[in-house]
């Protein structure tokens, strides 16, 4: 939209199987846990718009992103919670290519232990050598 990639997460809480037969209530992004893997381009603007779902506050921190502090998603240090059925927008544009995560900063000992986190992974604008696939694996004790 006039130049800025718009996404939208949806924090929200749903069942997980994690093989079969082995369901558990899980918290995540877009009914998933890892959430979706974003993907960028180094230089990118853009503009996240953060739905909370569930039934108590939550943040999005951008892990390892060198960003404006108001959008950086800590609970009462850089911005104010999302709660409950709000909606809030982080946007910002990724200064350096990596691979990251994102995940709350509101009661995060709960929040990303029943699932609340993915992986960002910002492609260089310039790359130094051809890829011809990424695989991106988030690992987590249950």
């Amino acid at each position: 939209v006039d130049g800025v990639k718009v996404m939208h997460l949806v924090a929200e809480e749903f069942e997980h199987e994690f093989t079969p037969g082995l369901r558990a209530t899980c918290w995540g992004y877009n009914g998933g846990t890892p959430g979706p893997t974003i993907e960028v381009t180094e230089g990118d603007l853009c503009r996240f718009y953060v739905t909370n779902r569930l039934s108590e506050p939550t943040t999005v921190h951008w892990h390892g992103i060198d960003l404006p502090n108001g959008m950086d998603g800590v609970s009462g240090l850089t911005q104010a919670p999302i709660m409950p059925g709000e909606t809030y927008r982080y946007e910002f544009t990724f200064p350096d290519a990596g691979t990251f995560m994102y995940h709350p900063h509101f009661d995060e000992m709960t929040q990303m232990a029943l699932g609340m986190m993915g992986m960002l992974i910002v492609h260089p604008r310039t790359p130094r050598y051809p890829v011809d696939r990424d695989f991106a694996i988030m690992l987590s004790e249950w």
